[in-house]
């Protein structure tokens, strides 16, 4: 959390003009920067505000570090932790650790309690001092005890989750910190009861958390409401609803949002289709957002909610590959390899492939395997095939997983081994592949590979079908023998 706060962003009522008054902004800005430059703590102190927020003034970040600057130097101890937090961040001033835990000293010193929740931060995470995380975590207790500022509970599941690697501790904190408020840990709970991670999972408590967080504006809560509508999780499918949230969501900058708010209206999902204007967003996103030129591409390239073009999907592609976007090249390699937007050439394609799974893609990686296997574009190499496959398939990749998996389950030139090829899916499963998890459902119900488990299969099927894969049939099927029907 940044030094002002939108509940509070002034202080000092000798400072500002009766609220009540009929005084502009405007002029209220001029008389604050007169009572300022008259060496006025309070005016200084609000002045930076009104910069940092661009409230009535150009937003300048340098312009409110220099007069949050001068309000600290008078002695302000929340000016000197405003002060700290810019010279943290870099915000209008050149980063400078150790500075800025000086002035979170002095303020903290001088009475200010979001002084001391840097102090703790900084110790915990070796900002500007040594790093100590038993003493950060002891300061944000002994800092929660005093206080029940749900910062310090949200500060403390953050540490136990990323330096003490706890996450029983971290899940018992984000809890904490969310009951009380903190917004950013709802969205954790949501994240954590959605997964099953630390709580038991339940679509229906991720929704009431996100829509907690979405109603204290979160653009995460926002977002995460926005796709629980989209796909039906944990609340009746509404796409009506998932645009609305999605609207509010990019109104904060959340840019996923604004990528799939541009997907809705080209495609009229809980909207009426405006293609024209969708294309224009996402063209205008695509000039600083990589992922939007990616999004453009594909939309070409499937026909969704425009005409199939393979030669514009491949520019756009070609866009976002130069920002080495690994899903790009994987295209790339498909549009080399198909002939689509191009001349088919499978060496071309070999190399694009390669350099999408240099940057990590799985689906690069796969085919590949593919290439491998066929000998199409690269010599033939069964072993390699097999290594790229099982390389993909820990990374989730479900065709990959797939293929493994039903290998060793089916005996297909390997020996049969159900666990083994149960394995294989793992990653995938939690990934939430719906064609993985179709194949996992089938082998609890079936007790193949795995003891059965008609419960854990009915769950799975239903991750498939928030995941798109229509397994309605397969669920009545396995409710039934549940009631002891064949």
């Amino acid at each position: 959390m940044g030094p002002v706060r939108e509940d509070a962003p002034s202080r000092g009522q000798s400072a500002r003009p009766d609220p009540h008054s009929s005084v502009s902004r405007r002029n209220e800005i001029q008389w604050l920067r007169q009572a300022a430059l008259q060496g006025n703590v309070d005016a200084q102190y609000d002045l930076a505000c009104a910069y940092a927020e661009g409230d009535g003034v150009p937003q300048s970040q340098s312009t409110a570090y220099r007069w949050f600057e001068k309000a600290a130097e008078q002695g302000d101890p929340e000016s000197m932790t405003a002060a700290g937090y810019c010279l943290l961040n870099g915000d209008g001033v050149e980063e400078d650790h150790e500075a800025a835990v000086a002035w979170f000293r002095r303020a903290s010193e001088g009475g200010d309690p979001d002084a001391s929740r840097y102090l703790a931060s900084c110790t915990l995470y070796g900002e500007g001092m040594p790093q100590d995380v038993s003493e950060g975590l002891r300061l944000a207790e002994q800092g929660w005890a005093d206080t029940e500022d749900p910062e310090y509970a949200h500060l403390m599941a953050c540490a136990y989750h990323d330096l003490e690697h706890d996450l029983e501790r971290a899940v018992e904190w984000h809890r904490t910190a969310a009951e009380h408020g903190h917004d950013e840990s709802m969205v954790w709970m949501g994240y954590f009861s959605r997964y099953g991670i630390g709580v038991e999972r339940s679509l229906k408590r991720a929704f009431r958390w996100y829509l907690q967080a979405a109603e204290a504006e979160n653009d995460a809560g926002l977002a995460n409401v926005a796709i629980c509508y989209h796909n039906g999780e944990g609340v009746a499918q509404d796409f009506g609803k998932a645009f609305d949230y999605r609207t509010r969501a990019s109104e904060k900058g959340h840019t996923e949002s604004q990528l799939w708010l541009a997907v809705q209206l080209l495609q009229g999902l809980g909207v009426d289709p405006e293609p024209e204007r969708a294309l224009a967003m996402l063209a205008d996103l695509a000039r600083e957002e990589p992922q939007a030129a990616l999004m453009l591409g594909e939309k070409h390239y499937y026909g969704e909610g425009v005409e199939k073009d393979a030669n514009r999907a491949h520019e756009w592609f070609e866009v976002a590959a130069r920002h080495d976007v690994p899903e790009a090249w994987t295209f790339l390699g498909v549009c080399a390899w198909n002939g689509e937007g191009r001349t088919a050439d499978a060496k071309d394609a070999i190399e694009c492939y390669r350099r999408a799974a240099d940057l990590g893609d799985s689906h690069a990686i796969y085919n590949l395997g593919l290439a491998y296997r066929s000998g199409e574009g690269v010599d033939r190499d069964l072993r390699r095939a097999d290594q790229l496959f099982e390389q993909a398939a820990m990374q989730g990749n479900g065709p990959a997983a797939c293929l493994l998996a039903r290998r060793h389950i089916e005996g297909d030139g390997v020996p049969i081994n159900a666990s083994f090829g149960v394995s294989f899916l793992q990653a995938a499963v939690e990934d939430e592949d719906p064609e993985a998890l179709v194949l996992m459902a089938e082998c609890f119900r079936d007790g193949v590979g795995v003891r059965p488990d008609l419960k854990r299969s009915i769950e799975l099927f239903e991750l498939a079908q928030v995941q798109g894969k229509d397994t309605r049939v397969e669920r009545g099927l396995v409710r039934r023998r549940l009631r002891g029907k064949p």
